[in-house]
């Protein structure tokens, strides 16, 4: 690719990014300098433009937009307009920031072809969003379809059709919420069989689709688990029906889509129950080799091939735009390569996207940069810092080593617990130990976890079964994280983090929220500008589990409405969502849009 030198700039890590016409905002990511080269990373935004359109650099801190003078190896069709370029060149651009030896540059990647599916007249601005309020949640926990499974009859099934009869309550408190695996397969669906089939153990697609709609109208984004490292045969190990996608296409997969070193093409045993061995199958996959980790209980689909590429974003289109789903969650991000993950979402373009990957901070973040940064992950290193040192009233390590702690909230995806190992028989790792973190003396440090939780940047994910017991205790925390705006991105003071107790100051949108927890959370409040939003007060064997959540609301509502008194504002909770394709605004029992006008 061609680079082209736009600019000097003298920058500090911040975070930039790229406006368009004024009202998109393109996040990029500061990432540090490497020490053998002096060279810092690149900021990456993929952006689209049309002639006509106006484009201007983008500084988070500070606010502000601006450009610079072009110099004389511009790229065509960029000229300087006062403080933005304007453009005739309809195309597709990267935009970096290059800081080297203390002279910072700007570059445009020249390009001209947006790619499949991306429509420069539908602006795609990747599937990160930048400072993200949302807050998410997991609805199901594990074998959730079940009847008889683990825990249902104390925290009821969590089928198509018993979550549509919720949706509106859940819709009041959540932006988006993660639905298990809707394609047709076995058990929750993590070994698919046919995605282009939507009946499955959580129900039919006409429930399905009933309970998207109906989270839709009430308010919250829909998160779609996508499973497409690995799937199983109809009948044996090398027999694939038939995916029908409608006007994205219709393929017929057969032993040439699964990687050639996948165990079909070895595992000759003969046929039992626990292994039914490869059979008939045995050396007939010839695809391309898997590039990234092997998943021994399915055959592994052949992301090299382009066939098999086309085959998931005609699948990812059908589901984002036939069946509504508006994010993705990728089940075993490490499966595949994960420059497939920003392929993906750029043919597909979901809201959002966030990955599974059972490892350590440094490996999940390598997937993240392998995704070019269009891809968050689940932050594996807060659950397990969560459960090694708040389950044992230990808070010295503060916000411990993860994905959040680091910096890049933007990429975090935080979640105490999730069907992995809540009730799992095979599993110990249960927050608090496995069957005690739902029982009454666990209760105090489970809320404790999730004021925690729901206090830092990241965009946290509140897991089903907590919700169902313990709503009443976490909706005033949900609510003090929105009357802040706290975000994905938001600025965390810590100060205070010792054996007995931890605090600390998480900046937001629209104020400052402090959260104390152990013998920190003691009642005596900062002044009058802070209210207490949420707490809970606990000792247990001489151990203080108590927490707070003071909230002091510094700014207006961000909207324009206009008819709302100061008294409304600083007790109303302004709550956005997209209904289509508009940015809208619920206060109170009005719906306004941006411009201030009540839409209902």
């Amino acid at each position: 690719m061609i680079m082209t030198v736009l600019c000097a700039l003298s920058m500090q890590a911040a975070s930039y990014g790229i406006l368009v016409n004024g009202t998109t905002y393109y996040a990029a990511d500061y990432r540090g300098k490497d020490s053998n080269t002096g060279t810092f990373d690149e900021y990456l935004a993929h952006v689209q433009v049309k002639n006509g359109d106006y484009i201007q650099l983008y500084d988070a801190e500070y606010k502000a937009a601006w450009a610079v003078d072009l110099d004389t190896w511009s790229v065509a069709g960029f000229t300087r307009s006062g403080n933005k370029y304007t453009t005739t060149n309809t195309g597709c651009y990267d935009f970096y920031i290059k800081l080297k030896y203390g002279e910072d540059q700007l570059y445009i990647g020249n390009g001209s072809n947006c790619g499949e599916g991306e429509d420069v007249n539908d602006i795609y601005a990747g599937s990160v969003p930048p400072q993200c309020e949302a807050v998410l949640m997991q609805a199901f926990y594990n074998e959730s379809y079940s009847a008889t499974a683990p825990g249902v009859s104390e925290y009821g099934d969590t089928k198509w059709a018993t979550l549509l009869s919720q949706a509106a309550e859940i819709g009041a408190y959540f932006d988006y919420v993660w639905l298990p695996p809707s394609a047709n397969g076995d058990g929750m669906g993590y070994h698919p069989k046919q995605y282009s089939n939507q009946n499955s153990n959580w129900g039919t697609r006409a429930e399905l689709e009933a309970l998207i709609s109906a989270l839709h109208q009430a308010g919250s984004k829909v998160v779609a688990d996508i499973v497409i490292n690995h799937c199983t045969g109809w009948t044996s190990w090398c027999d694939f029906p038939t995916m029908d996608f409608g006007e994205y296409g219709v393929f017929y997969p057969d032993a040439s889509y699964i990687c050639r070193d996948d165990e079909v093409n070895w595992d000759s045993n003969q046929p039992t129950e626990e292994n039914p061995g490869s059979g008939a199958c045995w050396g007939t996959a010839t695809g391309n080799y898997d590039d990234g980790q092997n998943w021994e209980g399915a055959r592994d689909w052949a992301h090299d091939n382009v066939y098999v590429q086309d085959m998931f974003k005609a699948y990812l289109k059908w589901m984002r735009n036939v069946m509504h789903y508006d994010g993705f969650r990728y089940d075993k991000g490490d499966g595949f390569n994960n420059w497939h993950h920003d392929n993906y979402n750029r043919a597909a373009r979901p809201e959002i996207a966030f990955m599974e990957c059972y490892s350590g901070t440094d490996e999940i973040q390598s997937h993240i940069a392998g995704a070019n940064y269009n891809l968050m992950g689940l932050d594996f290193d807060l659950k397990w810092h969560v459960f090694n040192s708040f389950a044992g009233w230990d808070y010295s390590r503060g916000r411990g080593d993860c994905i959040m702690s680091r910096g890049d909230g933007k990429h975090s995806v935080t979640f105490i617990e999730s069907h992995d190992w809540f009730l799992r028989p095979d599993n110990e790792n249960e927050f608090g130990g496995r069957g005690n973190s739902m029982t009454p003396v666990m209760k105090a440090r489970l809320m404790q976890a999730n004021a925690f939780l729901l206090s830092m940047p990241g965009v946290p994910c509140v897991f089903y079964p907590h919700w169902a017991k313990y709503k009443a205790d976490l909706k005033p925390m949900i609510a003090a994280r929105k009357l802040a705006g706290i975000h994905s991105e938001s600025g965390v003071w810590d100060e205070y983090s010792t054996a007995t107790g931890y605090q600390a100051t998480i900046g937001g949108k629209y104020g400052y929220l402090i959260l104390c927890l152990g013998d920190k959370a003691n009642g005596q409040g900062f002044g009058p500008d802070y209210q207490l939003k949420a707490s809970n007060y606990s000792t247990k064997d001489g151990h203080n589990e108590s927490f707070e959540i003071w909230v002091n609301r510094t700014a207006p509502l961000p909207t324009g409405i206009e008819d709302v008194t100061e008294e409304e504002n600083a007790y109303l909770q302004p709550e956005k969502f997209i209904r289509d394709g508009r940015l809208l605004i619920r206060l109170g029992d009005k719906t306004y849009d941006v411009t201030g006008a009540v839409v209902r």
